[in-house]
């Protein structure tokens, strides 16, 4: 069985994906790469100081550093795994760069969920549709939102860009998301 890596933007359907993934492979280990940076974080005592500065802590999760140790616990897990049950990480801290120097393509399907051609507005009113509270940006104003949505339109640019440099195959799910997840949910299927 293959191990699966959901990368992305923000609101692209990432944790829905796997979730979906979860259900279906039930023997699947799940990682959410946030789950890892809220323990580096805590374990250096700065929760507080990364909560009140967004802009800090979107830097500490987009360094190379966070992502290189990211993607070595991912590996560590997968190559001490002596079920075999796979895993599947969910992520949107990481460069399509990175992914390829570190991953084993051949036993680790790789896909990159993004909002397609949508402008910053767009991104704004999507991220206001599909927030929970669990989301850190549920409740904020349009205008608050609009520095981070600033910054998800232009990892979006540059993932349409790169991944296909890099093998990894781009999905836009700005539109009929639901079916859209469906379809890469019966590719990985069909793959794995």
């Amino acid at each position: 069985m293959k191990n699966i890596m959901i990368m992305g933007i923000g609101r692209s359907g990432k944790t829905t994906l796997s979730n979906m993934l979860k259900n279906k492979f039930v023997n699947y280990n799940l990682i959410h790469s946030d789950s890892l940076k809220w323990a580096m974080i805590r374990a250096q005592d700065k929760e507080k100081y990364y909560r009140t500065n967004i802009d800090k802590q979107k830097e500490f999760e987009q360094s190379e550093y966070f992502q290189k140790t990211l993607l070595e616990f991912f590996n560590s897990s997968t190559s001490t795994d002596e079920n075999h049950y796979g895993y599947i990480l969910e992520s949107g801290q990481l460069h399509p760069k990175i992914v390829k120097e570190m991953i084993d393509f051949e036993n680790t399907i790789v896909v990159c969920l993004g909002l397609g051609n949508l402008s910053v507005e767009e991104i704004i009113d999507l991220c206001i549709k599909y927030d929970t509270e669990k989301d850190w940006t549920f409740g904020l104003p349009k205008e608050y939102l609009k520095k981070h949505a600033k910054d998800w339109f232009l990892t979006n640019e540059m993932l349409k860009r790169e991944c296909p440099k890099y093998e990894i195959k781009y999905y836009d799910t700005s539109k009929n998301r639901t079916e859209i997840l469906k379809e890469i949910m019966e590719e990985i299927v069909t793959n794995i």
